[in-house]
């Protein structure tokens, strides 16, 4: 295939940042009787059981991009191994949903997570219409419908996206280096 065989679609809530524990945190401070973890989430739209509608929750969670320089990364290795991407593929972009676009730029930047270019979806869902090799995703709504229109998924393994199976276009991975070994395997 090549020196850079692929274009890569990268996403950022839940695979480069930790967006989730800081929402998790503010939700936690906010109602102290309902304690959530992480590992409480078992399901993508979690935030239904809270009695939250879809509007409130991504607005919540872009607040938490209102403090950008303090989102962690889910990896510490995450700059090195987005380096490593580009260095394998034709094309590594940020391909994300994100209503706090110009925070997540800063954050990128901040963290020396280098990248081709930032594509901007109005719907998660949308990706699965842009032409990518690899997207790398923790949604498994996004997963299944890229994965439909024939094209293939990392899952970034998070409590939300555990009932998605690997199969022919979806591969689970524990780490951005797990993408990187199935990449350099092509």
């Amino acid at each position: 295939m090549g020196t850079k065989p692929v274009r890569v679609a990268l996403d950022v809530d839940g695979v480069l940042a930790d967006i989730i524990n800081v929402w998790l945190n503010r939700y936690n401070e906010k109602n102290r009787g309902k304690m959530l973890s992480i590992d409480s989430i078992c399901r993508w739209d979690f935030w239904k059981e809270l009695g939250y509608d879809e509007h409130r929750f991504y607005a919540e969670l872009a607040e938490c991009w209102d403090e950008w320089y303090n989102v962690p990364l889910t990896e510490p290795n995450m700059p090195l191994y987005v380096s490593k991407l580009k260095d394998i593929a034709e094309r590594v972009d940020i391909v994300s949903a994100q209503i706090a676009k110009d925070h997540v730029i800063r954050w990128l930047n901040y963290n020396g997570i280098k990248y081709d270019g930032y594509v901007s979806v109005a719907m998660g869902k949308d990706k699965a219409k842009l032409e990518y090799d690899i997207f790398i995703d923790d949604s498994p709504i996004n997963a299944l419908s890229i994965a439909g229109m024939g094209k293939h998924v990392l899952l970034y393994d998070q409590p939300w996206n555990k009932h998605i199976c690997n199969n022919s276009k979806i591969v689970r991975i524990k780490s951005l280096r797990d993408a990187i070994e199935i990449l350099n395997s092509v």
